[in-house]
Protein backbone atom coordinates (compact mmCIF):
# COMPACT_ATOMS: atom_id res chain seq x y z
CA UNK A 1 0.00 0.00 0.00
CA UNK A 2 2.81 2.24 0.87
CA UNK A 3 3.89 1.49 -2.67
CA UNK A 4 1.02 2.88 -4.59
CA UNK A 5 0.38 5.46 -2.64
CA UNK A 6 3.76 6.97 -3.23
CA UNK A 7 3.69 5.75 -7.00
CA UNK A 8 0.56 8.55 -6.68
CA UNK A 9 1.60 11.13 -5.40
CA UNK A 10 5.35 11.27 -6.71
CA UNK A 11 4.45 12.49 -10.20
CA UNK A 12 3.14 15.71 -8.58
CA UNK A 13 5.67 16.00 -6.21
CA UNK A 14 7.96 15.88 -9.31
CA UNK A 15 6.48 18.36 -11.25
CA UNK A 16 5.32 20.72 -9.19
CA UNK A 17 9.28 21.23 -8.09
CA UNK A 18 10.11 21.40 -12.10
CA UNK A 19 7.75 24.45 -12.20
CA UNK A 20 9.01 26.21 -8.75
CA UNK A 21 12.40 25.83 -10.32
CA UNK A 22 11.50 27.40 -12.96
CA UNK A 23 10.32 30.31 -11.56
CA UNK A 24 13.44 32.46 -11.27
CA UNK A 25 13.64 35.33 -10.39
CA UNK A 26 10.77 35.55 -7.44
CA UNK A 27 10.02 32.19 -5.52
CA UNK A 28 6.47 32.08 -4.26
CA UNK A 29 5.89 31.36 -0.56
CA UNK A 30 5.79 27.70 -0.14
CA UNK A 31 2.79 28.76 1.97
CA UNK A 32 0.87 30.13 -0.67
CA UNK A 33 1.78 27.01 -3.44
CA UNK A 34 0.33 24.82 -0.47
CA UNK A 35 -2.65 26.82 -0.39
CA UNK A 36 -2.87 26.64 -4.14
CA UNK A 37 -2.45 22.88 -3.86
CA UNK A 38 -5.61 22.66 -1.57
CA UNK A 39 -7.45 24.83 -4.19
CA UNK A 40 -7.15 22.17 -6.55
CA UNK A 41 -8.18 19.82 -4.17
CA UNK A 42 -11.40 22.02 -3.43
CA UNK A 43 -12.07 21.44 -7.28
CA UNK A 44 -12.46 17.91 -7.31
CA UNK A 45 -15.44 18.38 -4.67
CA UNK A 46 -16.75 21.07 -7.31
CA UNK A 47 -16.51 18.34 -9.85
CA UNK A 48 -18.29 15.91 -8.04
CA UNK A 49 -21.14 18.88 -7.16
CA UNK A 50 -21.21 19.52 -11.03
CA UNK A 51 -21.21 16.29 -11.97
CA UNK A 52 -24.46 15.00 -9.94
CA UNK A 53 -26.19 18.64 -10.28
CA UNK A 54 -26.15 18.04 -14.33
CA UNK A 55 -26.60 14.18 -13.75
CA UNK A 56 -23.37 13.47 -15.95
CA UNK A 57 -22.87 10.48 -13.10
CA UNK A 58 -26.05 8.50 -14.12
CA UNK A 59 -25.66 9.13 -18.09
CA UNK A 60 -24.88 5.45 -19.76
CA UNK A 61 -22.30 6.05 -22.57
CA UNK A 62 -22.71 3.90 -25.42
CA UNK A 63 -18.74 3.69 -26.23
CA UNK A 64 -19.64 2.37 -29.76
CA UNK A 65 -21.06 5.85 -30.52
CA UNK A 66 -18.54 8.31 -31.13
CA UNK A 67 -21.03 11.35 -30.94
CA UNK A 68 -21.88 10.08 -27.23
CA UNK A 69 -18.26 9.86 -27.09
CA UNK A 70 -17.31 12.85 -27.58
CA UNK A 71 -19.96 15.05 -25.84
CA UNK A 72 -19.33 13.32 -22.52
CA UNK A 73 -15.30 13.84 -23.15
CA UNK A 74 -16.19 17.77 -23.73
CA UNK A 75 -19.06 18.10 -21.84
CA UNK A 76 -19.24 15.73 -18.87
CA UNK A 77 -15.91 15.63 -18.54
CA UNK A 78 -13.51 18.63 -19.70
CA UNK A 79 -16.27 21.53 -19.14
CA UNK A 80 -16.75 20.58 -15.58
CA UNK A 81 -13.37 19.07 -14.33
CA UNK A 82 -11.32 22.65 -16.25
CA UNK A 83 -14.66 25.05 -15.21
CA UNK A 84 -13.76 23.46 -11.66
CA UNK A 85 -10.15 24.18 -11.91
CA UNK A 86 -10.67 27.46 -13.47
CA UNK A 87 -12.71 28.95 -11.01
CA UNK A 88 -10.63 27.88 -7.96
CA UNK A 89 -7.91 29.42 -9.84
CA UNK A 90 -9.73 32.23 -10.38
CA UNK A 91 -10.63 33.01 -6.52
CA UNK A 92 -7.31 32.29 -5.28
CA UNK A 93 -5.68 34.67 -7.51
CA UNK A 94 -8.25 37.08 -8.09
CA UNK A 95 -6.88 39.70 -4.63
CA UNK A 96 -3.38 37.56 -3.93
CA UNK A 97 -0.84 39.70 -3.60
CA UNK A 98 1.86 37.61 -3.76
CA UNK A 99 0.51 37.08 -7.50
CA UNK A 100 2.64 40.24 -9.20
CA UNK A 101 4.68 38.63 -11.91
CA UNK A 102 3.12 37.02 -15.24
CA UNK A 103 5.35 33.81 -14.62
CA UNK A 104 3.11 33.25 -11.22
CA UNK A 105 -0.07 32.52 -13.22
CA UNK A 106 1.91 29.40 -14.49
CA UNK A 107 3.10 28.43 -10.67
CA UNK A 108 -0.20 29.01 -8.98
CA UNK A 109 -2.65 27.37 -11.71
CA UNK A 110 -0.26 24.37 -12.28
CA UNK A 111 -0.51 23.65 -8.54
CA UNK A 112 -3.80 23.83 -8.45
CA UNK A 113 -4.14 21.06 -11.28
CA UNK A 114 -1.62 19.02 -9.26
CA UNK A 115 -3.71 19.17 -6.24
CA UNK A 116 -6.69 17.80 -8.37
CA UNK A 117 -4.53 15.45 -10.15
CA UNK A 118 -2.90 14.05 -7.11
CA UNK A 119 -5.86 13.57 -5.54
CA UNK A 120 -7.43 11.69 -8.75
CA UNK A 121 -4.82 9.55 -8.71
CA UNK A 122 -4.27 8.44 -5.91
CA UNK A 123 -7.73 6.48 -6.62
CA UNK A 124 -7.18 5.38 -10.07
CA UNK A 125 -3.92 4.19 -8.91
CA UNK A 126 -5.49 2.57 -5.96
CA UNK A 127 -8.76 0.90 -8.41
CA UNK A 128 -5.96 0.33 -11.13
CA UNK A 129 -3.01 -0.82 -9.45
CA UNK A 130 1.06 -0.35 -10.37
CA UNK A 131 0.57 -0.37 -14.35
CA UNK A 132 -2.40 2.31 -14.05
CA UNK A 133 -0.26 4.00 -11.52
CA UNK A 134 2.79 4.54 -14.19
CA UNK A 135 0.75 4.82 -17.20
CA UNK A 136 -0.87 7.85 -15.28
CA UNK A 137 2.27 9.13 -13.91
CA UNK A 138 3.70 9.88 -17.60
CA UNK A 139 0.63 10.75 -19.13
CA UNK A 140 -2.71 12.01 -16.87
CA UNK A 141 -1.20 13.91 -14.41
CA UNK A 142 1.50 15.82 -16.14
CA UNK A 143 -1.28 16.84 -18.56
CA UNK A 144 -3.22 18.12 -16.00
CA UNK A 145 -0.19 20.21 -15.16
CA UNK A 146 0.29 21.38 -19.08
CA UNK A 147 -3.37 22.02 -18.55
CA UNK A 148 -2.67 24.39 -15.77
CA UNK A 149 0.33 26.15 -17.90
CA UNK A 150 -1.69 26.73 -20.42
CA UNK A 151 -4.32 28.40 -18.71
CA UNK A 152 -2.21 30.32 -16.70
CA UNK A 153 -0.03 31.52 -19.79
CA UNK A 154 -3.41 33.00 -20.67
CA UNK A 155 -4.55 34.07 -17.48
CA UNK A 156 -1.28 36.34 -16.75
CA UNK A 157 -1.94 37.71 -20.16
CA UNK A 158 -5.21 38.66 -19.44
CA UNK A 159 -4.11 40.56 -16.66
CA UNK A 160 -1.30 42.50 -18.21
CA UNK A 161 -3.57 43.54 -20.90
CA UNK A 162 -6.44 44.45 -18.56
CA UNK A 163 -3.82 46.63 -15.94
CA UNK A 164 -2.64 48.17 -19.50
CA UNK A 165 -6.42 49.02 -20.42
CA UNK A 166 -6.06 46.53 -23.43
CA UNK A 167 -9.54 45.71 -21.97
CA UNK A 168 -10.48 43.75 -25.54
CA UNK A 169 -7.45 41.29 -25.77
CA UNK A 170 -7.75 41.19 -21.51
CA UNK A 171 -11.41 39.40 -21.96
CA UNK A 172 -9.83 37.24 -24.96
CA UNK A 173 -7.02 35.72 -23.06
CA UNK A 174 -9.35 35.80 -19.93
CA UNK A 175 -12.16 33.56 -22.11
CA UNK A 176 -9.06 31.39 -23.52
CA UNK A 177 -7.40 30.75 -19.91
CA UNK A 178 -10.66 28.32 -19.56
CA UNK A 179 -11.58 27.59 -23.11
CA UNK A 180 -8.21 26.00 -24.49
CA UNK A 181 -7.86 23.53 -21.38
CA UNK A 182 -11.29 22.51 -21.83
CA UNK A 183 -10.61 22.02 -26.01
CA UNK A 184 -7.72 20.12 -25.31
CA UNK A 185 -8.65 18.21 -22.03
CA UNK A 186 -11.71 17.21 -24.26
CA UNK A 187 -9.92 15.93 -27.24
CA UNK A 188 -7.59 14.15 -24.75
CA UNK A 189 -10.52 11.90 -23.22
CA UNK A 190 -12.05 11.42 -26.39
CA UNK A 191 -9.14 9.67 -28.23
CA UNK A 192 -8.50 7.36 -25.07
CA UNK A 193 -12.63 6.84 -24.22
CA UNK A 194 -13.56 5.89 -28.12
CA UNK A 195 -11.16 2.31 -27.44
CA UNK A 196 -10.36 2.93 -31.11
CA UNK A 197 -6.62 1.98 -31.89
CA UNK A 198 -6.22 4.70 -34.78
CA UNK A 199 -7.56 7.03 -31.91
CA UNK A 200 -5.03 5.57 -29.03
CA UNK A 201 -1.85 5.91 -31.29
CA UNK A 202 -3.26 9.51 -32.09
CA UNK A 203 -3.94 10.13 -28.11
CA UNK A 204 -0.18 9.21 -27.45
CA UNK A 205 1.05 11.70 -30.75
CA UNK A 206 -1.07 14.43 -28.50
CA UNK A 207 0.47 13.79 -25.38
CA UNK A 208 3.85 14.24 -26.83
CA UNK A 209 2.51 17.55 -28.46
CA UNK A 210 0.95 18.37 -25.44
CA UNK A 211 4.48 18.44 -23.47
CA UNK A 212 6.06 20.44 -26.46
CA UNK A 213 2.78 23.16 -26.18
CA UNK A 214 3.58 23.35 -22.45
CA UNK A 215 7.51 23.77 -22.47
CA UNK A 216 6.97 26.35 -24.94
CA UNK A 217 4.44 28.47 -23.42
CA UNK A 218 6.29 28.20 -20.19
CA UNK A 219 9.59 29.77 -21.84
CA UNK A 220 7.60 32.08 -23.65
CA UNK A 221 6.29 33.40 -20.45
CA UNK A 222 9.75 33.15 -18.68
CA UNK A 223 11.61 35.01 -21.33
CA UNK A 224 9.03 38.12 -21.23
CA UNK A 225 8.56 37.61 -17.54
CA UNK A 226 8.15 40.88 -15.49
CA UNK A 227 5.88 42.34 -12.30
CA UNK A 228 2.48 43.76 -13.29
CA UNK A 229 3.21 47.15 -12.10
CA UNK A 230 6.93 47.74 -12.83
CA UNK A 231 8.97 48.13 -9.88
CA UNK A 232 10.33 51.63 -9.13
Amino acid sequence: MEFLILLAILPGIVVGLFIYKADQIEKEPKRELLKAFLFGIIAIFLTLFFSYLFGVVDIEIHYDSWIEVFLYSFLGIALIEEFSKWLCSYLFLRKNRNYNYLFDGIVYITFISLGFATIENIFYTFAGGIFTGLLRAVTTVPVHAFFGIISGYCFSLSRKYKLSSEKRKAKTYFLCSLLFPVLLHGFYDFCLLTQNVIFFLIYLFFVVILYSISIYHAKKLKEIDAPFIPKK
